[in-house]
């Protein structure tokens, strides 16, 4: 198990005090559901019919921050199961909610940034809502472009800027992006060919957007 957090990991404060693992843990129980009312499932299974089909057609593939697993399962049901698949997250139960989900993934309970053991570069990296929790977003996408091979994919959904998103940052003490903001970040991290993928309808689209971008 690692627990090693490096200068961007620091996640912002979370209302109440509480570390972000712990208030995840907590809310483990329901979450899935409760992402589903939200619409947030089929927002990320409309994010995945439209990322591009993998290389390798059966390709290494880690899904960072992984919650309950909602978004590796999105990327599943678009493109099948993929060779290898790993799941991090710094919540115990949360990661034991995706595990019971994908029985076949290797689990790894670290934060983003954490030097992952015997993990190989990945063909494509999934993180859904992660990089608005710490303390140096852009840092987190440059570790995240480092764990893709050449030509790797990123697909990622991140909280942007609406009276909603500051009801939720009141509970979670996220930060929020603009898409314009978050392509720049994309890019300085070394990205390329960065799609954006505003959601369609229901709070996904006040709140958050998708992005697909390629490690050159």
């Amino acid at each position: 198990m690692l627990n090693r957090l490096t200068r961007f990991d620091t996640p912002r404060p979370a209302r109440g005090g509480g570390t972000l693992a712990r208030i995840y843990d907590a809310a483990e129980t329901g979450w899935q559901d409760g992402i589903s009312k939200l619409g947030f499932l089929d927002a990320y299974t409309d994010l995945m019919a439209h990322s591009p089909a993998p290389e390798p057609a059966h390709p290494k593939l880690m899904d960072v921050g992984t919650g309950t697993g909602a978004f590796a399962q999105a990327w599943i049901n678009a493109h099948g199961h993929p060779r290898a698949l790993t799941l991090t997250d710094i919540s115990p139960a949360m990661l034991k909610a995706a595990k019971s989900r994908m029985p076949e993934a290797r689990t790894i309970n670290a934060p983003l940034g954490a030097t992952l053991p015997d993990v190989p570069a990945q063909d494509v990296v999934l993180c859904a809502h992660v990089i608005e929790h710490l303390s140096d977003p852009r840092a987190a996408l440059r570790w995240l472009h480092d764990q893709l091979a050449p030509g790797g994919l990123l697909i990622m959904a991140i909280s942007k800027p609406h009276w909603c998103t500051a009801l939720v940052r009141w509970r979670w003490g996220n930060a929020a992006f603009a898409p314009s903001q978050t392509r720049t970040m994309l890019e300085q991290a070394g990205f390329t060919d960065i799609t954006t993928h505003p959601f369609r309808a229901g709070p996904p689209s006040r709140v958050s957007c998708g992005y697909i971008a390629r490690r050159p």
